[in-house]
């Protein structure tokens, strides 16, 4: 298949799955799928659902896809409805868990020189943290700067138990609006060796810094939650190993 034609023929079999509310191909220098974002219904599981994505897109492109540019985001209401300011993604509600998480408090945007400067403040129920992330000013820049600066707000609020980074925030249009859909990684020795593939994804408005930074918060508040819940030493311990091996030592 030409080059020229794998992004759209990847948007178009990538729309056809029931589940995807939006999808979105980024290209490399060859043309080349370099970023796949899929804003999905809730139901699926993540990595469930980026293997068989994986497995549908070498089937119909005809070339090898790594699993790790897929980038999965659930809704957490219909589409359809309005999106209140400031929503986190709705999961169990767990008190202990809850109490933790950030909040958005508000965000301060300075632009010169083509470049965009976004302050973003954070809170929890103590205590405020703030972070600060620079762009360009052109495309989606603002979206990105906004994103950045949550995700470090984020990492300050971990006191060095973890490191949440931003991989990418990309607008992409679904069920008759834009969304902001960001992408992240979070790093912690309790997490293990590998990092851990995050997503989250915000209503774009007026305010794209803000909607970056809503979509990044709410990529990053699940792990928050336990993070903030640990205690320094839990933080710093790694998780024992998922299959111990069988058998003795030779």
């Amino acid at each position: 298949m030409d080059n020229s034609e794998l992004k759209e023929t990847a948007e178009s079999v990538l729309r056809e799955l029931p589940s995807v509310v939006g999808a979105f191909v980024r290209e490399d220098a060859y043309g080349q799928p370099r970023e796949i974002h899929l804003l999905v219904h809730p139901g699926p599981e993540p990595r469930h659902f980026a293997r068989d994505v994986k497995g549908l897109l070498e089937e119909r492109l005809g070339i090898p896809i790594d699993q790790r540019i897929i980038s999965i985001a659930q809704l957490a209401r219909d589409p359809g409805a309005p999106e209140p300011e400031g929503v986190v993604e709705r999961e169990s509600a767990g008190t202990a868990e809850s109490a933790q998480r950030l909040r958005f408090l508000g965000s301060r945007t300075r632009i010169s020189g083509g470049r965009v400067s976004v302050h973003v403040m954070l809170e929890s129920s103590v205590e405020r943290f703030e972070g600060e992330a620079e762009e360009l000013e052109s495309g989606g820049g603002r979206a990105r700067a906004g994103a950045g600066a949550a995700l470090a707000a984020a990492t300050a609020a971990c006191r060095g138990r973890a490191r949440i980074d931003l991989v990418s925030a990309t607008v992409v249009r679904a069920a008759g609006r834009p969304y902001v859909v960001v992408s992240a990684t979070a790093s912690s020795p309790s997490f293990g060796r590998r990092p851990l593939n995050l997503a989250g994804a915000h209503g774009l408005n007026d305010e794209p810094e803000v909607s970056g930074a809503l979509a990044a918060l709410k990529s990053a508040n699940r792990v928050l939650a336990r993070l903030l819940s640990l205690t320094e030493q839990e933080a710093m311990t790694p998780p024992p190993p998922r299959h111990p091996r069988r058998g003795g030592t030779r």
